[in-house]
């Protein structure tokens, strides 16, 4: 142990007499560690680390596809559930449905996300109650359902934790609910704002054939013992054909529409959406981490000429190998290790940012953390790059004798050939790995400008937004929740600063939609085509001029559309163009199929819908999602009452201002009706682009860090040469070479390394084609303005780098350097 603490006394001693050694190595590992650990423990915990669940690997999420009628993943319908539960490949099924509700508390009234779920859910997932019971299959019964089971968050929250909580009544959307348990601290399913759950409860007609395809809920199920993820879905594909058989009214529409059920492991459906973009930001910082490599390997090859005496000269004093290796070991790794302490420490507060900001946004963001895989990671670094440090000037050392070693120190001597080809390999490595992440980054970054000049159909400046829910229990009629809706339009608009406002159940960018199937009277629909199932929205008056949607043909939904007026309907130009292509759409007539079987069947009581005009296309889900395939359509909200809506007011000035004067409006009409999700439009804009940004900001910061490591490699190498061959310069130079050609020489060398760098950069361009076109929006991987401009950067940055040796060089004195 003495022996160990003097050595890592000696070893400090050298790295502080050794700074420019040591001071560059431990900035640029504490650099690729810090980010390497951070991105790694997001990857860690998002996408490799099991859920938090029993057996996580038996779960499989289940969901409907359209893909013909543009629904690639639909919900499923409750006889679905019915019939899934009863095949051999599943031990459990469960529907479930997130929401918000609106809980009423002694403080007032409180918007809360909670899950509708079969009580099958809890089976399924083995869970156990922290108190009282779960919901049980009597639950579930028609008039029976008004039961919850808080989370331990809510529990602790309104009850402190307190026992006599089960059993207590809670007011739910404005009806009363029976607490009847508490789940554990750590439970968790899908939805980390999840905080209690009611009982799904189906009568009769739910269960019937022509619900069959309403899809409304989320389905998950539990693989049986012994049962495989293929036989589960060789079992749903054999019993939707049975199905399809039972129904011819409606088999050929379903084949059409290319109508399959898909069965995914439930973590890789949870994490599909971000999985592609992290395993890329992974891809760059471990490019960094090798480009740090390669800058500490040429460090470490550089400071092993210079203590190429020293090795010898003690293995000729008799220190054996062991005991020399032992030394360098202690030395380098302690280095490491302190470089990634301090990495750790770095990535430890930016995974705490990340968790804090936007871990909402990030699915099963709310588990990030550095787990077991992360710190094993760090050791391995920290001892990895300690070896590899120790063991270079071991084995250059190795091969000198303490002869050759004072040859090399003296006027006579220079590099070795084998180790500046060796150092120039390193750099061009590192000027290649350079390129691919500044061409990953300009990409990104040539993607993230083409999305955000993509024009979503509306106007979203100075727009606010905010959500509201009538309960069926204070608003049971069509006529209450319009009269309500009345008033409270009568009221914002009288606010000072309101220009207009309007409502819409699915107002872009609120992450509520819904696509739902239409047809027209007078399309006829060719052999083999799918139905479509366009979006479907219901808005007020006003809708279209507030959210600056523009008006193409015909008049916007207004106060001539009353409940007893003709039922109206207004598309946007896509579905006209579906319909009527070269023919006005104007005074066309549409309909809903009224069940599954009646697809195509049209009679007297069939509810005829007139168009009165025609929109244009609005992006509905974000800026960055891709076009709706089939367009969308518009129903009057008098002519469609629904209860959840989302208020767009147009606002002279800062929307936000008047947040506070809306609420107060709204409840003053009602005052157990929150007002939830308060947002400016443009806030919600920049959160459907918020993950790209991000990924743009981090891959341009590992641009900037490889573009620096490769500048400092480029510099490095060509100082050392020049240093090595100050004597072969002054020959040169003393034989009659001008300055002028000494200087284009270590230019020219300077460049020779670029060039190889690019090209081999430019090969693993095309080996990363596919990973990088995922992650694009508009841009090719080859974009010539990208490649043009990347390469003019690193070339200009690089050949800066060559001008300090290429000037010390062709000012070297021959007198002075033959004489040295």
């Amino acid at each position: 142990m003495s022996e160990l603490v003097h050595e890592v006394r000696v070893a400090l001693r050298g790295m502080a007499r050794d700074k420019k050694f040591a001071l560059p190595v431990l900035l640029t590992l504490t650099v690729c560690v810090a980010a390497n650990v951070a991105v790694f423990a997001v990857v860690s915990s998002v996408v490799l680390r099991p859920l938090p669940l029993p057996e996580p690997e038996r779960l499989v999420w289940i969901a409907n596809s359209y893909p013909g009628a543009g629904v690639v993943e639909a919900d499923n319908g409750v006889p679905d559930y019915y019939d899934r539960r009863e095949l051999p490949a599943f031990s459990e099924v469960a529907l479930f449905q997130t929401s918000g509700r609106t809980l009423g508390t002694r403080d007032g009234v409180e918007r809360v996300n909670g899950m509708s779920v079969t009580p099958s859910l809890f089976r399924l997932l083995q869970a156990t109650p922290h108190r009282g019971r779960l919901l049980g299959e009597p639950d579930a019964e028609p008039g029976q359902e008004q039961k919850v089971v808080l989370g331990y968050g809510l529990w602790q929250r309104l009850y402190a934790g307190r026992d006599e909580a089960v059993g207590r009544e809670l007011r739910i959307n404005g009806r009363p609910h029976t607490v009847v348990g508490v789940m554990p601290r750590d439970f968790l399913f899908v939805d980390p704002e999840a905080s209690f759950w009611l009982p799904l409860a189906f009568t009769a007609e739910d269960r019937a054939d022509d619900r069959r395809h309403s899809n409304s809920y989320q389905m998950v199920a539990r693989l049986a013992p012994g049962a495989t993820l293929e036989q589960a879905r060789e079992q749903i594909a054999a019993l939707n054909r049975a199905n399809l058989e039972r129904m011819p009214g409606l088999k050929q529409a379903l084949l059409d529409a290319g109508f399959t059920t898909t069965a995914a492991p439930l973590q890789e459906r949870l994490v599909r959406d971000v999985r592609g973009t992290l395993y890329l930001l992974w891809g760059g910082v471990l490019f960094v981490l090798l480009i740090g490599c390669v800058n500490v390997t040429n460090l470490a090859l550089v400071r092993a000429t210079t203590r190429g005496r020293e090795m010898a000269a003690r293995r000729s004093l008799g220190a054996g190998r062991w005991r020399l290796l032992r030394q360098l070991l202690v030395e380098s790794v302690l280095l490491t290790t302190l470089a990634a302490a301090i990495g750790t420490l770095l990535a430890l507060l930016a995974v705490r940012a990340l968790v804090a900001s936007a871990a909402e946004r990030i699915p099963r963001g709310t588990e990030i953390a550095l787990g077991g895989p992360t710190l094993l990671l760090v050791a391995g670094l920290a001892l990895g790059l300690g070896a590899l440090l120790a063991l270079i000037p071991l084995a250059h050392g190795a091969r000198s004798s303490l002869a050759s070693a004072l040859r090399q120190e003296s006027r006579s001597g220079t590099a070795g050939r084998g180790a500046t080809a060796l150092r120039r390999a390193l750099v061009a490595a590192q000027v290649a790995f350079a390129f691919v992440l500044l061409l990953g980054a300009g990409l990104l970054l040539a993607s993230f400008e083409e999305l955000l000049a993509v024009r979503p159909g509306f106007r979203p400046e100075g727009l606010l937004t905010g959500r509201f829910s009538l309960p069926a229990i204070g608003y049971p009629e069509d006529h209450d929740r319009m009269a309500f809706v009345d008033r409270a339009l009568d009221r914002l608009r009288a606010l000072p600063g309101v220009e207009a406002a309007a409502m819409s159940n699915a107002a872009p960018f609120t992450g509520n939609y819904n696509d739902s199937v239409i047809l027209a009277e007078t399309y006829v629909t060719p052999p083999g085509e799918s139905l479509i199932s366009p979006a479907a929205s219901v808005v007020t008056p006003g809708y279209f001029a507030t959210m600056g949607i523009e008006v193409l043909e015909g008049r916007p939904i207004d106060g001539r559309d009353t409940a007893s007026s003709q039922p109206v309907v207004v598309v946007d130009q896509k579905l006209a163009e579906k319909f009527w292509r070269g023919k006005s759409a104007i005074g066309q007539r549409m309909y809903q199929p009224d069940s599954a079987e009646d697809v195509f069947r049209t009679g007297p009581d069939t509810r005829w819908l007139t168009v009165v005009g025609v929109v244009a296309e609005v992006k509905q889900r974000g800026l960055a999602s891709p076009e709706e395939r089939f367009g969308a359509y518009y129903f009057p909200f008098t002519q469609q009452p629904v209860g959840s809506m989302t208020l767009v007011a147009r606002i002279d000035g800062d929307p936000l201002l008047v947040a506070t004067s809306v609420r107060r409006e709204l409840a003053a009409l009602d005052p157990e009706l929150p007002l939830y999700d308060v947002q400016t439009m443009e806030e919600r804009v920049e959160t459907s682009v918020a993950g790209r940004r991000a990924a743009v900001t981090l891959a341009g910061g590992f641009g900037l860090v490889a573009l620096l490591l490769a500048t400092l490699g480029i510099y490095g190498v060509l100082a050392y040469q020049v240093t090595q061959r100050t004597r072969e310069i002054g020959i040169r130079m003393a034989l009659g070479s001008e300055s002028g050609h000494v200087f284009r020489l270590i230019v020219g060398e300077g460049a020779a390394l670029l060039a190889v760098g690019l090209l081999v950069g430019l090969a693993g361009l095309v080996a990363l084609r596919k990973a990088l076109e995922s992650e694009l929006y508009g841009v090719s991987p080859f974009e010539p303005a990208v490649l043009a401009g990347v390469t003019g950067v690193l070339a200009a940055v690089a050949l800066a780098a060559c001008l300090v040796p290429a000037r010390r060089a062709a000012r070297i004195d021959p007198a002075v350097a033959l004489t040295e």
